[in-house]
This record gives structure tokens, sequence and C-alpha cells, in this order.
């Protein structure tokens, strides 16, 4: 779904590979920032988190933690170098040196079983990618990019991995990433309707971030929507995504019908998408 700062779960196209792990795979929330954008402007643009150099020694990141207590993204950054290392042991206690990491272990008590499943089968591609996952529903966006680069490094095709990478990193407002992982997740599996359609959002997420809009890159989002819905006709999300970006090229009726559409495939588990999609209708004329 397109991308708010929550993490829903997706459910995949009828030909996916991952139709036994659906609760697994992270989304994009529909009401996202292709709505936010378009309705209140560029000042959430910026807001991403920083990136750190993943290349520095342990004994170098391990003085940076240390001098810069309160920078969240170094003490992460060592976290994640003791994971690489599979001194796990060292990782967890230093992830836990961040305050947002330990107030999300108590909203999320899953995520000290996802621990203690790497640490016990550290070579399983699936015990990092559960663990990136968990991270990332619970909005731990630098974890879960460690431990889903690792599931990657396992296997290069784990398409869900990729998926989810992709999801992170447009969280992160790292859209060329983003893009890349989407583009790795569909050349495994290229009947992926979800990853179509969230490649779709980060091309219209790119499209907003000029003023005005660019209508190419709207266009190429329009086309992955669609590409989603031929895959999977009754993808709800996709026909709400098109609302939005057919409102913004002026193509009123067809923006009409596809928030009609979504609002009869609606299953009401989104409030705020509902009320998002007849406001929309009301601006629209219906």
């Amino acid at each position: 779904m397109i991308g708010e700062s929550r993490h829903d779960e997706v459910q995949p196209g009828p030909n996916s590979e991952s139709s036994q792990s659906r609760w697994l795979r992270v989304g994009l929330g529909l009401l996202g920032v292709i709505l936010i954008l378009a309705l209140v402007g560029p000042g959430l643009r910026d807001r991403f988190l920083p990136r750190t150099d993943s290349g520095s020694p342990i004994a170098e990141l391990e003085q940076a933690a240390a001098a810069n207590p309160e920078n969240d993204a170094i003490q992460y950054e060592l976290a994640g170098a003791y994971y690489r290392a599979r001194r796990f042991d060292d990782a967890w206690t230093q992830f836990r040196a961040v305050e947002g990491y330990r107030l999300a272990l108590d909203d999320w008590p899953e995520i000290a079983d996802a621990e203690r499943a790497v640490q016990t089968a550290p070579t399983s591609k699936e015990a990092h990618f559960k663990l990136g996952t968990v991270w990332a529903r619970a909005r731990l966006l630098l974890p879960a990019e460690i431990a889903l680069q690792q599931a990657i490094a396992l296997d290069g095709q784990y398409a869900d991995a990729h998926a989810n990478l992709g999801a992170v990193y447009y969280q992160m407002n790292r859209l060329y990433d983003a893009l890349r992982e989407y583009d790795a997740a569909l050349a495994a599996n290229p009947n992926d309707a979800d990853v179509h359609h969230n490649k779709g959002a980060v091309y219209v997420q790119q499209a907003l971030q000029v003023s005005p809009a660019d209508d190419a890159l709207l266009n190429q989002g329009l086309a992955e929507f669609q590409r989603a819905l031929e895959i999977n006709p009754d993808l709800a999300q996709a026909h709400f995504s098109l609302g939005v970006v057919y409102t913004l090229l002026g193509q009123s009726q067809e923006a009409i019908a596809e928030f009609q559409r979504f609002l009869e495939l609606d299953d009401g588990s989104d409030p705020e998408a509902t009320a998002a999609a007849q406001s929309y209708l009301t601006q629209l004329g219906q």
C-alpha cells in the first residue's frame, strides 16, 4: 500500500511465492505519503533516518558510540556490526542502548523471540527475515535494514526479503534504494501484485518531490498500479492509489471510478482510508 509511517500486513497477489507467509510482508500504509504530500505539501518530505558508514571497523565504531551516546544512528551501526560478525550477545546489548529500541520491546514481545531464533540459527535466511520484518513492523527501521540485508546475503533471490527491504527504504525516504529492492523482488517473482503497487508508490513519491509534480513519474506510477490490477483486479489499495494519481493528473472521472471501486472493495479495516476516499469523492463532486 502507499506508504505511511506504520507497517501493515499486505496480502500478496494470487501468484505470489509468499502466500504462506503473508503476515511477514511489510506493507505500505494506504493513506501514506502520496495522500499526505498531496494534501499538506512538502513539509514531511525530508523526514528520514540518517545513513551511516557500514564499513567502519568495529573498534572505530565502539569509540564513536562511546563518544556519542545520544546518537541513535551510531549506536545502531555498532549493533549492526556486531550482528554481521555474529556477536549476537553484544548486538542485543547494543541495540538496547537505544531508548526507542527498549520501548519497542515492551510493545513487541516477539522481538526477543526472533532475536533468539537468529542466535540459534545464524545461517537461516528465514530467521534473519523474520527478525527484520518484526523490527520493521515495530518501526525499528535501521535494525530492520541490517537483518533483511543478512537474509539477502544468504539468498540473493529471496523475493520477500527484497520486498520488505524495499518497504523499509521507502519509509526512510531512500527511494532509489527502494526501487532497487522492488526490482530485485520482481526479478524473482514478476507476478507479485503488491510489489508492483509498492513500486508505483515510489514513482509517485518521487514525482511529488518537485513542484509541479513530475507527470512522467506519475505515469510510471500509474503503469505499475495498473499492472498490479492486471495481476489482482481486487487489490483495493491499487484502486485507491490510481484514484490519487488520476486526481493529481486532473483526470477527475477516472479518479472517481477508482475511489468508488476502492470503496466497493473496502473491508473497513482502515477507517482513515475509507474516510479519505470519501473525502476525495466529495472534492471531485460526487
